[in-house]
């Protein structure tokens, strides 16, 4: 039960760096996407259960895991999309995909937030300004570790910084084309 929604998350993340990377589907991308971005559920996990630590609801840490992660669902929807695109653009034009995810991905974010605070509202019967509290920490420990992890494991690499020029690039163009 714990690793049911973790696992998903994992493996529509694979897939989507199958997609992304070759415009198909192939197991050895998707198998290596899925391990490469298993820190995402992994940090995720970890900030939940440092606010379930404090809490100490009546439900069972691997049920009140799963039920947590169905806050990802706006992610996941996003991810299909981001899939979908993939598979719809040639392989050559996936870096026009950079600029339009790094605007959109605020969607996601924010209704995540809205369903985790309702989450933390119905798993202790917290008002919304405490479940707030737990939502924030839950990020404030998960998302930096993530960070860290990608930071640590991405900057081993001399094409990264290039990465950030790139993304500013696309972000610009992306930009002056709708505006």
């Amino acid at each position: 039960m714990l690793a049911r929604r973790p696992l998903l998350l994992a493996l529509l993340l694979g897939c989507g760096i199958s997609f992304i990377a070759s415009g198909r589907l192939t197991l050895r991308l998707a198998a290596d996407g899925a391990l490469s971005f298993a820190f995402l559920p992994l940090s995720e996990l970890a900030g939940f259960a440092v606010v379930y630590g404090l809490r100490r609801p009546a439900t069972a840490f691997a049920d009140a895991a799963d039920r947590f992660f169905a806050g990802n669902t706006p992610w996941l929807w996003w991810l299909l999309a981001v899939i979908i695109a993939a598979i719809v653009l040639p392989p050559h034009r996936h870096g026009e995909l950079g600029a339009p995810l790094l605007i959109t991905f605020l969607i996601p974010t924010v209704l995540s937030v809205f369903i985790d605070v309702r989450f933390f509202r119905d798993l202790v019967g917290e008002s919304r300004g405490r479940a707030r509290i737990d939502v924030a920490l839950q990020r404030l420990v998960s998302w930096p570790a993530a960070f860290a992890y990608f930071l640590g494991m991405a900057s081993s690499s001399r094409t990264f910084f290039y990465l950030f020029v790139e993304i500013g690039d696309e972000i610009a163009a992306w930009l002056t084309k709708w505006t």
